[in-house]
């Protein structure tokens, strides 16, 4: 018997149901996978069912485009051109805000697509009656007999069609659309594609007389408002005018836009000042004119004085000069004497002349100005009373200024719609529709495509629900965590040969499993390996069978005696697998028959004995009940090392409970990929309920389905034995 290792740390890995000796080295725990890992192991597990899904999509997309009705595009071209602003006399108009091009090319397209434009182009076409759009799509024709309710809906599907067959496409980063129609017919698409353009501008054109239409009754209504209110306020202030003796001369804008009058009183202020001032001045010169009379100034500035004066200083000097030389009594002295005598009289009397000018022209101005100065302080005094009595014509001017701004700002308005109402369209056709010379659809690449994007779908969407549909063991290490069981080995899956083959080849990823889950056993008790071992499973075909005949082919080969029993005796597999007889057996021994080693086969190839179920009996749970099977598990264990029994499965029987209280413990057989958790589950309580000590469990048939989990290549083994699997899975 092997020793059981001193080393505390391996024997608590071995009671806790995992190998130290696992070559995976993390089988402590389960493994932790990223999703991309995740998602191709599922792909790669239902790749069948992935396939079948892609390929039938593809299938159905060939089909599809060969029973499809071949369709044909014609394309026209318009431009749509934002409105812009329109400057007006009116500051509120003028300043608009700048147009919003997103929600209005939105607009537009909403429009293109809108059902009243279709309505239109079946109205324009008159498409209910069109053979060659009615052969096109299907449609009934309208006839003579039909009602006006039929002749609707008629045209109602018609519409319908359009709508359907229109395609709408913006070229980007300019003004330009393309408007589209798909139809089993060239000439109708090309046909429907131009009437749909053209009542689109048809429409457009409409909407805008529409609009001002409306606009021009509006204002004028407010125009004839506005015209009555200034008429009514321009009379109300000529009435005030009159009835205040105001006489306006004239009137206009100021630098504020109000409006400025002058009247005739000011006008005449105006002028009484200007003949005022003028007076004054005449009056000053007349003054200072007298003032220099009076000093004689005047007299030597007179012209005729300073004559007189220069003639008289001339003979005075003469004089002077006869003196000089005659006496008084000289004739020439008298003569000069006379002279100077004559010109001081005339000067004298020359000088009392003007003298009495002066005074004259200077009591004239005097008079003048006065007047002028009575006549201007008339006219400023009824000019106060009639500035005082222009507080309330302002008010009415004011009215009169406002009502003729809003008049003549709303009148401009009503001539620019005007003017707008017959302006040029802003919808335009850039190209026409030509009829196509080949189909547009069905198109076999684009199906393709279309059919492999649903196939990948479909094969995601079927994958997802396997996944979640599969309650099965992935990953070996998942049993500790479900189900509470140590692991106590992981067998590959084999292929091509039988288990009887593989496990007498000590090189094989059998034998090698087998001998970790051997040596885990010898950890389980202080004895080493457990001497008596039953080894069941939830349900036929997980590996029990098997894992009973390796399992004793590998004890036997570390030189212990082993005998194993085939203890399921409803249903034999043992004999099978090794070719040899059963004739008797475990039933013949229960049933009474004493000749324990007649039933006992010595097999040398393997190293171990063997005792076969022999023949079915009618009553196998009362015979597996009955004490003879403790007794005979007592008397093996005397003259063997160690008893394996193989039961039978657990759901739906009685024996393997009834198996279980007869060994020291059980190893529970589990197969990967396949056993429900909840089938699992079941058979396990059925053993817990029944008493029996449960050691640990056994993976069996780990495969491609498992590599991801660290079970395939990480142990040596999974994928080089071929094709097809080999061997009984009992």
């Amino acid at each position: 018997m092997t020793e059981v290792s001193s080393d505390q740390s391996v024997a608590r890995s071995a009671e806790a149901g995992t190998s130290p000796y696992d070559e995976g080295g993390d089988a402590g725990h389960s493994t932790n996978l990223p999703d991309i890992e995740k998602i191709l192991t599922a792909i790669y597990s239902h790749r069948i069912w992935v396939i079948a899904s892609i390929v039938g999509a593809l299938i159905l997309g060939v089909v599809a485009t060969f029973l499809a009705t071949p369709e044909y595009t014609s394309t026209a071209r318009v431009e749509i051109l934002p409105d812009s602003p329109i400057d007006t006399s009116v500051d509120s108009n003028r300043d608009r805000a700048a147009v919003n091009e997103l929600a209005f090319y939105n607009t537009q397209y909403s429009l293109l697509k809108s059902e009243s434009l279709a309505e239109r182009v079946v109205r324009a076409g008159n498409l209910t009656a069109d053979k060659a759009f009615i052969e096109a799509f299907g449609l009934e024709a309208s006839e003579a007999g039909m009602t006006s309710a039929q002749r609707r809906d008629a045209a109602d599907n018609a519409a319908d069609k359009l709508l359907d067959h229109l395609t709408v496409s913006p070229v980007r980063t300019s003004s330009l659309v393309d408007i589209s129609f798909s139809t089993p017919s060239p000439t109708v698409s090309a046909k429907l594609a131009d009437m749909w353009v053209a009542q689109f501008v048809q429409a457009t054109i409409d909407r805008r007389f529409a609009a001002t239409s409306d606009a021009r009754k509006y204002l004028e209504t407010r125009l004839e408002t506005l015209r009555k209110n200034l008429e009514t306020s321009e009379s109300a202030l000529i009435n005030y005018s009159v009835n205040k003796g105001i006489v306006t001369l004239s009137s206009g804008p100021d630098g504020s836009g109000r409006t400025r009058t002058q009247t005739l009183v000011a006008a005449n202020i105006a002028q009484i000042s200007d003949s005022l001032a003028k007076a004054r001045e005449a009056r000053i010169a007349a003054e200072s004119d007298l003032a220099n009379t009076m000093t004689g100034v005047a007299q030597v500035s007179a012209p005729a004085i300073g004559a007189m004066r220069q003639r008289r200083a001339e003979a005075q000097a003469e004089l002077a000069q006869l003196l000089t030389t005659f006496a008084d009594d000289y004739p020439t002295v008298v003569a000069l004497r006379a002279q100077v005598a004559t010109l001081d009289k005339s000067i004298a009397a020359e000088t009392s002349r003007a003298s009495g000018g002066n005074r004259e022209a200077y009591n004239a101005a005097l008079k003048q100005e006065r007047e002028l100065q009575a006549e201007l302080d008339g006219l400023t005094d009824r000019y106060n009373r009639q500035q005082r009595e222009s507080i309330e014509m302002a008010i009415l001017q004011r009215e009169v200024d406002s009502n003729r701004q809003l008049y003549e700002g709303l009148l401009q308005r009503y001539k620019e719609i005007g003017v707008a109402g017959v302006g040029t369209n802003n919808v335009s056709l850039v190209d026409r529709a030509k009829p196509a010379d080949s189909p547009s659809s069905p198109s076999l690449l684009f199906n393709m495509a279309i059919a492999l994007l649903a196939g990948l779908g479909l094969a995601a969407g079927i994958v997802l629900l396997l996944e979640k549909m599969d309650s099965s063991i992935r990953d070996p290490q998942d049993v500790q965590p479900r189900f509470g069981l140590p692991l106590l080995g992981v067998i590959p899956e084999v292929f091509g040969q039988s288990v009887v083959e593989e496990i007498s080849d000590k090189k094989s990823a059998v034998y090698e499993a087998y001998l970790s889950l051997m040596t885990n056993l010898t950890f389980l008790t202080e004895h080493g390996a457990p001497r008596s071992i039953m080894l069941t499973s939830s349900r036929p075909q997980e590996g029990k069978s098997n894992s009973s005949l390796c399992l004793a082919t590998v004890l036997a080969a570390t030189g212990k005696s082993v005998i194993l029993v085939d203890a399921d005796v409803r249903n034999p597999s043992l004999n099978r697998y090794l070719e040899i007889p059963n004739q008797r057996g475990l039933s013949h021994y229960l049933s009474g028959d004493d000749d324990l080693n007649g039933m006992i086969a010595e097999l040398p190839k393997y190293g171990f004995s063997i005792i076969t179920a022999g023949k079915m009996p009618p009553n196998a749970a009362e015979l597996l009940g009955s004490d003879r099977l403790g007794g005979l598990i007592s008397t093996l264990l005397n003259r063997y090392d160690h008893v394996l029994v193989d039961s039978p499965p657990l759901l739906g029987l009685a024996d393997a409970p009834l198996i279980a209280r007869r060994v020291e413990g059980v190893l529970f057989t589990i197969e990967a990929n396949s056993t429900k958790n909840r089938v699992i589950a079941t058979a396990l309580n059925r053993l817990r309920m029944s008493g029996a000590k449960l050691f640990g469990a056994i993976v069996t048939k780990v495969g491609l389905r498992n590599q991801v989990y660290g079970y395939g290549y990480g142990y040596g083994y999974g994928y080089s034995y071929g094709a097809g699997k080999g061997g009984g899975d009992e």
